[in-house]
């Protein structure tokens, strides 16, 4: 436990965005025990987990088991409804044979794990630049407006049964001509685990698909583009390459075809 506040410590302190955040980012992760998040609560992988552990470790050498940090780390937050306590991470580093401060390391470092609890759905934007030109900071101000929040790292109080969100963020989901775009990770019914992009948002699509989620109705939601986009050729059709090319080709296929029969 003091090697996870060092760490984080060290995150904190070395960064400069750690001094200068924007009002919507998560604040540093620095471990601090809570009732529900502290070495003395009690955790373990349920049996199911351990059936997929053992298929998981089956993967690497026997002198190789910190090899499956990663995976268990991902199946434990699965496990958890989106989170990992720390008596988790300890647990993988028992099963992994290694120092509990590998585990802590890992955890850190990678943005897709989460150290604190969420909310049924983890609705994560892309903050890099393509999305950033085409409005993601818009996109981020009204559905933290929209959902009563102040920042990221929030969730919703699920009042009269609604599900509840948490906002994030996320580097670069790779489909920048789709932009802007989130990710929807939904724990809602852990360990089951779902993670849909919803992309070519404008506000209004956004703020429908916020209500479709508090209202649990992700099922029904159109994945992909908002925008009736076709995987990412351009909206409204092709604009180029609209007839057949005019010859002289640089060689001729049919042939090539006939000449593979034979």
């Amino acid at each position: 436990m003091k090697a996870l506040r060092q760490v984080t410590a060290r995150l904190s302190a070395g960064s400069a965005l750690g001094k200068a955040m924007r009002p919507y980012s998560v604040p540093w992760p620095n471990h601090v025990d809570t009732p529900q998040d502290n070495e003395r609560v009690p955790w373990d992988f349920t049996e199911a987990s351990y059936k997929k552990i053992q298929v998981i470790m089956d993967q690497y050498p026997s002198i190789n088991r910190q090899s499956g940090i990663m995976p268990l780390l991902h199946l434990a937050q699965w496990q958890n409804g989106g989170w990992i306590p720390v008596s988790a991470m300890n647990k993988i580093a028992q099963i992994c044979e290694v120092p509990s401060v590998r585990v802590y390391e890992t955890v850190t470092f990678y943005a897709m794990f989460n150290r604190r609890p969420v909310g049924d759905y983890h609705v994560q934007f892309c903050i890099t630049t393509p999305c950033m030109i085409v409005g993601s900071d818009e996109l981020i101000q009204a559905a933290l407006k929209h959902l009563g929040l102040t920042r990221f790292g929030e969730t919703t109080s699920g009042a009269d049964g609604a599900k509840t969100l948490t906002l994030g963020e996320m580097e670069c989901m790779g489909a920048c001509v789709n932009a802007p775009m989130l990710v929807v990770s939904d724990y809602s019914n852990a360990p089951q685990f779902y993670y849909d992009y919803y992309e070519d948002l404008t506000v209004e699509t956004l703020v429908e698909l916020l209500d479709a989620l508090r209202a649990g109705k992700r099922g029904q939601l159109a994945l992909g583009s908002q925008a009736g986009r076709q995987h990412s050729a351009p909206l409204g059709g092709k604009t180029c390459l609209t007839t057949t090319p005019p010859g002289p080709f640089c060689r001729d296929l049919d042939a090539k075809k006939e000449e593979a029969k034979k």
